[in-house]
């Protein structure tokens, strides 16, 4: 996926899910952990979320402030998690059912 679609897809589930007050916009540079929008509660919400709707899982030390500061970084820590994920390590092939 490109950069400006996931944007847009996390942009839409903070908007409807985590934000309570509707018409709240938020853009790709909000300081989304400073102004208080993500938590710890939200931000276990928005991982789950990225792990349904792009069957990619974010490593626990991947899981820093740093990662989640707003939307542009956490866009980037999707497309990095979803490129690791795409990658199979030398000597090792993936079977047609996706076992390694």
């Amino acid at each position: 996926m490109e950069h400006a679609d996931v944007l847009g897809i996390l942009k839409k589930f903070i908007e409807e899910q985590i934000i309570d007050s509707a018409g709240v916009d938020v853009s790709p540079d909000t300081p989304l952990l400073e102004w208080g929008i993500l938590n710890s509660l939200s931000t276990t919400r928005l991982i789950g979320f990225v792990h349904e709707r792009f069957a990619i899982f974010i490593p626990a030390e991947r899981i820093v402030g740093e990662n989640f500061r707003d939307l542009n970084r956490i866009t980037r820590l999707v497309l990095e998690c979803e490129k690791d994920a795409g990658q199979v390590p030398a000597g090792q092939e993936v079977s047609s059912d996706g076992r390694r």
